[in-house]
């Protein structure tokens, strides 16, 4: 076992920093949470958070990644909802809902923030690269590319709500792709 903080490893570090600012960006929020509140937790300074983390939102985006790149890693290795996007995408979004908060706040400061802005993208991207494959199971005539747009606004508002679900995600996520799928299947018809 390393006798001090200079003996462990850097990366072993950055990660029990992100584990904290986790643990605290969850319990607390992104206002509630302070680089110094994470210091003081790991017994270090916040001139060495700032070391690995220049800004409170880069922080806060390598937290929100390892939040996303472990409920992701869970749903992709489960048989079930491996390969069917409709299935990695409720199971995705039920594995985040407990940080559906921290989503919001990620939104509302990426405007301002570039590290939250390429974390958005990133998340927002993987999200309707699920939307446009559930999609096209459904309508593989229709004009897809509408059809994601839509789905994506339509699901970027269900993300960022404060509004508590009172139905489980596959119902709502369903109630978003099955419509969309019609239309785009009319609108098919139509045009032909």
């Amino acid at each position: 076992m390393p006798k001090n903080r200079q003996e462990v490893p850097l990366a072993e570090r950055r990660t029990l920093i992100v584990d904290e600012a986790r643990r605290q960006f969850s319990d607390t929020g992104y206002r509630g949470t302070t680089v110094t509140s994470i210091a003081k937790a790991l017994n270090l300074t916040s001139a060495a958070i700032h070391w690995y983390f220049p800004t409170k939102d880069d922080l806060f985006a390598a937290a929100f990644a390892a939040i996303f790149q472990e409920a992701t890693a869970r749903v992709l290795s489960n048989t079930e909802s491996h390969g069917d996007p409709r299935g990695e995408l409720i199971g995705v979004l039920e594995e985040m809902h407990p940080y559906k908060g921290l989503f919001r706040e990620a939104y509302e400061r990426m405007t301002s923030s570039p590290p939250l802005l390429g974390l958005y993208a990133e998340v927002m991207d993987w999200v309707d690269q699920r939307l446009i494959a559930a999609i096209s199971h459904r309508a593989p005539d229709g004009d897809i590319a509408l059809l994601a747009d839509t789905a994506h606004v339509l699901l970027e508002g269900l993300l960022v709500s404060v509004r508590e679900l009172d139905r489980p995600m596959a119902e709502m996520i369903d109630l978003l792709i099955d419509p969309l799928a019609a239309a785009a299947a009319a609108r098919a018809r139509k045009s032909r």
